[in-house]
């Protein structure tokens, strides 16, 4: 059996960002939004460190702050995909991203890349 390692579309990138989630509900009510604090981050999903237990199946509304300044927040859709209970109040859990605007998603995808250069300690060749 291949470990979840293996499975993995994308490289994941450790890093902790702000991200307010809703919870949509009948005909596409959202609920109040939550914030939670990401542990790492992949051009597919995320997993957030949520404050409150998520059903899996639940579908989110996301904004993802790529930094302090609010010009850099994104916009997405996605799926809760599994939780584990850490305490009573933080909730590891598996967000897999199903829809985001052609902008953000080259905006989130040109982050994760910028980021991972960084961890990795790429130079730029004269």
């Amino acid at each position: 059996m291949p470990s979840s390692q293996n499975r993995r579309k994308y490289a994941r990138l450790d890093i902790a960002l702000t991200v307010s989630y809703a919870v949509e509900g009948v005909g596409g009510t959202l609920s109040e939004y939550a914030e939670a604090v990401s542990s790492d981050i992949s051009a597919g999903g995320l997993r957030l460190m949520a404050p409150t237990p998520l059903e899996n199946g639940s579908k989110l509304d996301l904004e993802i702050f790529l930094g302090d300044d609010p010009q850099l927040k994104l916009h997405a859709k996605g799926e809760v995909v599994w939780q584990n209970k850490i305490s009573s109040t933080s909730f590891e859990t598996g967000i897999i991203i199903q829809d985001m605007s052609v902008d953000d998603k080259k905006r989130f995808l040109a982050f994760v890349f910028d980021q991972m250069n960084r961890f990795v300690g790429f130079q730029k060749t004269p």
